[in-house]
């Protein structure tokens, strides 16, 4: 049975000790910042209100996934008949969504089954992998890491345009306001070199965990260790506040970035998917 939830808290309480705080990071922070502050959207690329569902039987839950963005869902590891309830699901609601992002390998059973009965052509934009961290070994480079402050508004602002460019994405946030929101959430970091020269943030934080994305370094800048650094910096900067572990996940079509967080003590811990459909 699948059952889409109206209210947040009694979602959030159902889905809480079924999800794996390390395969799950995602979506284990999306349901801790619900749980916390109820669902308030953080930028205009967010729903006004989240789709919450969950694959049940009876009691048991099967499969969590949560809408937020206006064109993503994130699914959690399901059986395949459970995955058939939920793209049956979305393609007799028209879902107009863009992109599913979910486990492998039962995210793929889910795309080939909506691409099937919903006539939207299916493409896999990038598979990932996961990986968590719970103790750093430190590589050498010059600089230090750096906080970004208001005074770095203009150079967030630029690096953040520049990695989604480099991602082929797009925001309808205006960037200056985006950097501006997420100087004051003390999420942004830079590896510094004279200049800013590495970029990284950290988000959805977890019980245990927090998780660092948009590494980035400027083409100019890399093949120096410098995102390196800064991610070892960083990660060593959260786990000394308390944390237990710090999660990311890279490209698998991209070896440079698997294999340098890996040295720095990066684990894997599943792989996982986004599909892109085409337009209803």
């Amino acid at each position: 049975m699948l059952i889409q939830h109206t209210d947040i808290q009694q979602f959030c309480e159902a889905v809480w000790p079924w999800l794996l705080e390390a395969d799950y990071c995602v979506l284990v922070g999306l349901v801790q910042r619900m749980r916390e502050k109820g669902y308030v959207p953080m930028s205009v690329d967010e729903l006004a209100e989240p789709m919450l569902l969950t694959v049940q039987a009876g009691e048991e839950i099967e499969l969590v996934a949560i809408q937020t963005l206006k064109t993503m869902m994130s699914v959690s590891r399901g059986s395949e008949s459970a995955m058939r309830l939920l793209a049956d699901d979305l393609a007799a609601r028209q879902w107009h969504g863009k992109a599913i992002s979910g486990i492998c390998p039962s995210v793929a059973e889910l795309a080939e089954r909506y691409e099937r009965i919903s006539a939207r052509s299916k493409r896999l934009r990038v598979r990932m992998r996961f990986f968590q961290i719970s103790s750093v070994t430190m590589p050498p480079a010059p600089g230090k890491l750096h906080r970004a402050t208001a005074d770095d508004r203009g150079v967030l602002a630029r690096l953040l345009k520049e990695f989604d460019d480099w991602l082929g994405e797009s925001i309808e946030e205006s960037y200056q306001l985006r950097a501006d929101r997420i100087i004051w959430e003390g999420r942004a970091y830079f590896w510094l070199d004279e200049e800013p020269v590495s970029m990284a943030l950290w988000t959805g934080r977890t019980p245990r965990g927090v998780r660092i994305t948009c590494v980035y370094t400027p083409p100019q800048f890399r093949r120096r260790g410098y995102a390196s650094n800064l991610v070892a910096h960083l990660s060593q900067q959260l786990l000394d506040e308390g944390r237990s572990f710090c999660f990311l996940n890279t490209d698998l079509a991209n070896p440079t970035s698997n294999s340098i967080y890996q040295k720095i003590g990066y684990q894997p811990t599943s792989d996982s998917e986004i599909w892109e459909f085409g337009h209803l």
